[in-house]
């Protein structure tokens, strides 16, 4: 097999995984191509992230998409799947480890009752996983729904990146947080997202989630209506998922490949 590593524009994480990759690849015995520019008639290829892949994609390549992970320290943490972007990735099959590799070196709440408000937790405008969708409107009826629903106040936090790039957030429903994610969880009594990553760390956390999109990776242990309070085991999903991301060592040694490329 042939593999097409298209090169980052130059952010050093990206440099080193496209180099972790390579070694990765040509330690399972793949023949590995480098390219800045045009990708030849290679079936296969890999890149960082969903907007370079998804044009990959659309030209009719198999596409491995590396992005942040979604457990612990996601720069220390890297997810790989083909052809889409979180929950519309293809994964390589978990082992059957009992949770083994997600106690090592994750933890977990138990399900907490009660809280102070609902949370509403934001995204970055533009971001790929929202596939152009705008979603200051959702945000104002979800606040405004989730007030009545769950009889409490709504507390809205709008991704940090949003002020970092200038943006202003303010809904009319809600008061805004500048707290750390993990202080705003500590007072919820649910969380609620579009598709957001920060669902898997409410789930941790013990926080009762709803996700609005199949893309979210906490879809399956969450409610999808505003309103619900799901509390569902979560314990295949935690260890399932634990091996959904891998850290830069194990992509260079090509353990984190063996399963997505059907490697014995």
């Amino acid at each position: 097999m042939h593999i097409t590593l298209i090169a980052s524009p130059g952010a050093q994480y990206q440099v080193a995984h496209q180099l972790a990759l390579a070694a990765g690849f040509e330690a399972l015995g793949f023949d590995v191509t480098m390219t800045h520019g045009q990708v030849s008639r290679t079936q296969h290829v890999a890149c960082w992230g969903w907007r370079i892949g998804q044009k990959l994609r659309a030209a009719g390549h198999d596409v491995l998409v590396v992005e942040r992970g979604y457990l612990g320290d996601r720069f220390a943490w890297s997810s790989l799947a083909w052809n889409g972007l979180n929950g519309r990735g293809e994964f390589a099959a978990a082992p059957v480890d009992g949770g083994e590799r997600f106690r090592e070196h994750f933890t977990m709440q138990p399900w907490k009752d009660g809280g102070e408000y609902v949370l509403l937790l934001g995204q970055v405008p533009g971001d790929a996983s929202l596939q152009g969708r705008d979603l200051m409107p959702w945000y104002e009826q979800t606040a405004e729904r989730a007030a009545a629903a769950y009889g409490l106040p709504v507390r809205f936090r709008p991704h940090p990146q949003t002020e970092r790039k200038g943006i202003k957030q303010q809904l009319r429903n809600a008061v805004n947080s500048r707290c750390t994610l993990e202080e705003d969880l500590a007072g919820a009594a649910a969380a609620i997202t579009f598709n957001s990553n920060s669902a898997v760390d409410a789930v941790l956390a013990g926080v009762p989630a709803v996700t609005m999109d199949q893309g979210a990776m906490a879809w399956d242990v969450t409610g999808h209506k505003v309103g619900e309070l799901l509390k569902p085991e979560r314990e295949r999903w935690a260890a399932e998922l634990a091996w959904k991301q891998w850290t830069l060592s194990e992509i260079e040694s090509g353990a984190a490949l063996k399963g997505l490329v059907g490697y014995e």
